[in-house]
């Protein structure tokens, strides 16, 4: 089995990351693999837990990550709001 890293996600504490892997077996079939990972002084990064994440999964994960459902923590500006004011009274 051959694996590729797609991504790594680490967290704020520096001791732990989320890894995106493309695992590719000998038989030549692929699947991506999410990895919990974390990092010992003595082994350095190693696996905590793995979810496969099947071909018919692939594409509604994709939709629920950029769709309008998830916030996105990067843009934290409260929304502009527009003041109309009557001309009449204006002075």
């Amino acid at each position: 089995m051959t694996s590729t890293i797609l991504n790594v996600f680490p967290s704020e504490s520096g001791t732990d990351r989320l890894v995106l892997v493309r695992e590719t077996a000998e038989a030549g079939v692929s699947q991506l693999v999410l990895r919990q990972e974390s990092q010992s002084p003595h082994v350095g990064w190693f696996v905590q837990s793995r979810i496969v994440i099947e071909p018919n999964q692939v594409a509604a994960l994709k939709m629920t990550l950029t769709s309008n459902l998830v916030k996105d923590e990067t843009h934290n500006e409260s929304p502009q709001e527009i003041l109309s004011f009557r001309t009449a009274m204006a002075g």
